[in-house]
This record gives C-alpha cells, sequence and structure tokens, in this order.
C-alpha cells in the first residue's frame, strides 16, 4: 500500500504490451522459426505500406467522384484488390506474430504444456492441411484465368484478373510458412526438437 500523496509511477506501455500479449505462450526460438520468421517479417513490413497506398487511392477517388464528377471503375477494381491483399497476407501476419483471435477464457485456465499441445494439433491438423488444400485447388484457378486471359466484367475494368486471383497462392504460401514456423517453435518446446536457441 502506497502512502497517502506518494506518486505511483506506472509504465504504460508495459502494461498494454501485458495486456495484448496476456493469453499468448511465447514458445523457445529455433534457427529454423528464426530464418523463416525473419523472412515473412520482412514482406509483412512491405506489405504494411498497402494500407496507406489504399488510404490514398480512396482519397483520389472521392475527390474524382465528389468533387470533379469523375469516377474510373478501374480506380474502385484497384481498392478491391489492394484491400484483398493487405487482408490475405493480413491473416499470415497474425499467425507469425501470434497475434489471431482465440478464445482466452477457456486458454487461460489451461496448463501452458495443454495449450501447446492444442496449439501443435490446431497447426498440424487444421491450418497446414487447410493451406495446402488451398493452394492446390487454386492452381487450376490462377492457370484459367491466365490462360483464358480473364479480365474484370466492367467496362473500363483492370485486365488481367489472374493476378489478383493468384494472391490466393501467395497468401496461402506465407500462411503455411508463417504456421510451419509456430509448428517449429512448438515442437522445440514440447518435444525438444528442433534444438531451442539459447536466449
Amino acid at each position: 500500500m502506497s502512502e497517502p500523496g506518494q506518486e505511483i509511477e506506472l509504465d504504460l506501455e508495459q502494461i498494454e504490451s501485458a495486456a495484448a500479449r496476456g493469453g499468448t505462450l511465447d514458445f523457445p526460438r529455433t534457427a529454423l522459426s528464426d530464418v523463416i520468421e525473419a523472412v515473412l517479417g520482412a514482406i509483412g513490413a512491405v506489405i504494411n505500406w498497402i494500407w496507406i497506398v489504399l488510404v490514398l487511392v480512396i482519397v483520389a477517388n472521392v475527390i474524382g467522384r465528389y468533387i470533379f464528377s469523375v469516377n474510373f471503375i478501374w480506380v474502385e477494381e484497384v481498392q478491391w484488390h489492394l484491400y484483398a491483399i493487405g487482408f490475405m497476407i493480413g491473416i499470415g501476419y497474425a499467425i507469425l506474430h501470434d497475434t489471431h483471435v482465440r478464445v482466452d477464457v477457456i486458454a487461460g485456465s489451461l496448463s501452458p504444456r495443454k495449450r501447446a499441445v492444442i496449439e501443435f494439433l490446431g497447426i498440424a491438423l487444421l491450418i497446414l492441411p487447410l493451406v495446402y488444400l488451398m493452394i492446390t485447388y487454386s492452381i487450376p484457378f490462377v492457370e484459367r484465368s491466365f490462360t483464358r486471359g480473364e479480365g474484370s466484367p466492367a467496362v473500363g475494368g483492370l485486365p488481367s484478373r489472374w493476378m489478383i486471383k493468384s494472391v490466393l497462392l501467395i497468401a496461402f504460401a506465407y500462411i503455411g510458412l508463417a504456421a510451419l514456423a509456430r509448428l517449429v517453435r512448438v515442437s522445440a518446446f514440447l518435444f525438444g526438437f528442433p534444438k531451442a536457441k539459447a536466449q
């Protein structure tokens, strides 16, 4: 208990950080997970700029429409495409940084080992098979679009629709690699393999 009139100093950044990561487990790092995370982190840092570009495109579209009475279909489609890219890559980025949604009410009452087992099974039995299926079915989807020279059905829309469809492949590859890095770290925690790096 503090004395009356005595000031208590709080580090708000530490409190916010602890609250944000309160439900997560910090699994040991490994050489393999560090390499994967470094590559994906660099890609994610570049892709994060897409949100600034998206805002600028939206502002330009609004100014064009309401001030100059000009509306270009391709500008609206660029907005949709940028949003789709940011959202799809963002899923993998959330897995990489362990900031995705969890049911912390349940997880908070479990031991770290039980939570790690759930994490391991979730990645191995749900995420990685889903990634495999999505990539397997996306390849012919993108190939057909490319072969047909598919473009926007709207007059004045963007050509080469295969480019945005290929984001499915890229995003699920990113998600798969992020999940793999996480699986390697969980594996090091549960089984001691691969060997964890010294902290």
